[in-house]
């Protein structure tokens, strides 16, 4: 069974689904390409909206979907809810289990597409604290918008790194040998396909698999969904 760590299919809630029919399309997808477990992580922007308004606005989008599903009434994949967390000052000083995935302590950690700077030691605090399992958030983006050694500092952090399934699809020759060594090495950890919508964004993971698999990689593949689905309940 494969597992979805990262997506935007929970409708009308940020820049991914937009309609709850969107969003029912998105999961038959995944469960067409062999994932049995999506883990929701809509966007939260400490800046712009407390953690109790968020959580409230997810809940809303979460029973909108299940009454569309109940009402489909086809066969998806198992829910669970989380957040792709952007990383400001604030959280270093806030409980944020409310958003790690749920019934686990494993929080998905978006860090800023700027140099390092003061925000580096937020992080470190958070990864240290011993209540949370951090997985830091398509850190392959980050190879274009920092420095080669800003980038180095996040890639060396003590803890879990995802990788978007769409990066090993879709980057160029020179990019994505860098991807392989990095999966190779055990340099990154956990897929997620960060999914938001049916063309530009879509549900991609079995493309990607059958990309390892062809590259050499499947016994890291299957590692890495095994890792997903532990860390995501079990």
């Amino acid at each position: 069974m494969n597992v979805d760590l990262h997506c935007h299919i929970l409708p009308g809630i940020d820049d991914g689904s937009e309609s709850s029919e969107m969003s029912l399309e998105m999961l038959r997808r995944e469960r067409a390409q062999g994932v049995g477990r999506v883990v929701l992580t809509p966007h939260f922007y400490r800046h712009r909206e407390d953690q109790r308004s968020f959580l409230k606005r997810r809940q809303a989008s979460y029973e909108r979907l299940l009454r569309a599903m109940e009402k489909d009434g086809g066969a998806f994949p198992e829910l669970k809810l989380g957040a792709e967390v952007a990383m400001t000052t604030e959280l270093r000083f806030e409980d944020l289990s409310p958003l790690c995935i749920e019934g686990t302590n494993t929080l998905l950690l978006e860090l800023p597409f700027t140099k390092m700077g003061s925000w580096y030691g937020d992080v470190r605090a958070i990864i240290e604290r011993n209540t949370y399992r951090v997985v830091l958030a398509h850190v392959e983006r980050f190879r274009d918008s920092l420095d080669k050694k800003s980038h180095e500092q996040i890639m060396e952090l003590p803890c879990l790194k995802q990788i978007n399934t769409s990066s090993i699809i879709e980057d160029g020759f020179f990019r994505r040998r860098q991807l392989l060594k990095w999966v190779a090495d055990g340099d990154v950890h956990l897929l997620g396909t960060d999914a938001h919508n049916l063309d530009k964004r879509p549900v991609n993971i079995r493309k990607a698999i059958e990309i390892l698999s062809e590259k050499g990689h499947r016994a890291e593949a299957k590692e890495m969904i095994a890792r997903g689905l532990k860390i995501s309940g079990g």
